[in-house]
């Protein structure tokens, strides 16, 4: 049990940081790409989302602290992608109506 959820949990670190960590680059460059990212980014946290939702039936059935710790850890790290994504959004859109002046 603990062996699933350590993995699951290990795939959801490096899938979050993969899919938020591209929003601050492309930003940075200041390509066109910034809308593209950003809608990448956000179907991410909706899988990390889904990926919460099955870890939750796995922590039901555990009795491990750590398990529920781990859980809280993960949704915790949504909500912080989630705000990230915003921020993107609301810079990008700044962005793109600075360019418009």
């Amino acid at each position: 049990m603990m062996t699933v959820l350590r993995s699951g949990m290990l795939a959801f670190a490096v899938s979050a940081l993969v899919a938020t960590a591209p929003v601050g680059y492309a930003l940075a460059e200041g390509g066109g790409h910034v809308k593209e990212t950003i809608k990448h980014a956000k179907e991410g946290v909706e899988h990390e989302k889904e990926a919460i939702k099955h870890l939750e039936e796995s922590v039901k059935a555990s009795n491990d602290p750590h398990a529920k710790e781990a859980l809280e850890h993960a949704k915790e790290a949504v909500k912080h992608a989630e705000e990230s994504l915003a921020h993107a959004e609301q810079a990008s859109s700044h962005k793109g109506k600075a360019k418009g002046k």
